[in-house]
């Protein structure tokens, strides 16, 4: 069912983020969250950086670690391992630019009412949060939602999820993504995680859609619950330039916090 009262992008603010939170809206820009310079030395660096590749059919390179990757592992001090080594491949980046995460999480405590951080597992630390990807080549449709995507982890109590993307190179041409307002609600069964990737797209047919360009020097912010995708670069774009991107995704827990993972 579609929940959006308008198919515009909005500022930030308190009441529009809580308008997203609630799916009311597509999406927040925060535009000019980085100046050109800051674009140019945080695309190079990320480029130089450790880079791996997804094993999907469409080429997406990152660096991070995503907890999606340890959705069935029954044994969570796995995932908090591996956000060890994240860490030190994302602050070789960082260091030689800035730090966006941080950024992002200031403009979002200055206009929200409770507390916003990084998610912590009791006993076990914090997540990791801000993946940076190039996806020039585009990402096919799916969603995110904790709740439905993942088992025994502390963002499973979310009641709501977004995602943020800081660009800071874009193609000029094409790397569109498009947002479907049709939350995802599939058929669950006890102990299983349902498909989230590569979705048919009879799940969207007829429902209102929101396409946004990924714009450098800007933040873009989505409820994750809707399907979406991004479209390959186009002809005509810069063959010098990718999609580069960091971000990470922000939950509602049940007092009302938000809290960032990757």
């Amino acid at each position: 069912m579609a929940t959006w009262k308008n198919l515009q992008e909005h500022d930030l603010t308190r009441e529009n983020l809580v308008a997203l939170l609630n799916n009311e809206i597509p999406a927040i820009r925060i535009k000019g969250f980085a100046t050109p310079e800051e674009c140019a030395v945080f695309s190079k660096a990320a480029k130089s950086g450790n880079v791996k590749y997804y094993s999907v059919a469409k080429k997406i390179g990152y660096i991070g670690q995503a907890q999606y990757e340890y959705r069935w592992n029954p044994d969570k001090s796995e995932y908090f391992k591996a956000v060890v080594e994240a860490r030190k491949d994302l602050n070789d980046v960082l260091s030689r630019s800035f730090d966006p995460v941080q950024r992002l999480i200031e403009k979002l405590r200055a206009v929200y009412p409770a507390s916003v951080d990084v998610a912590s597992e009791p006993e076990l630390g914090e997540y990791y949060a801000g993946i940076i990807r190039l996806a020039s080549q585009g990402v096919d449709m799916h969603v995110d939602y904790a709740p439905l995507n993942t088992l025994d982890y502390a963002i499973s109590n979310i009641d709501s999820q977004l995602g943020w993307n800081f660009f800071a190179e874009d193609p000029g041409v094409g790397g569109l993504t498009t947002v479907h307002n049709a939350p995802w609600n599939p058929e669950r069964k006890e102990g299983e995680i349902p498909q989230s990737y590569g979705l048919d797209r009879s799940l969207v047919e007829g429902a209102p859609n929101f396409t946004y360009a990924p714009t450098a020097g800007d933040v873009v912010i989505f409820n994750t619950r809707n399907p979406h995708e991004i479209s390959a670069g186009a002809a005509g774009a810069d063959p010098t330039k990718d999609r580069v991107s960091i971000g990470s995704f922000i939950g509602r827990m049940p007092d009302s916090s938000l809290v960032l993972w990757a």
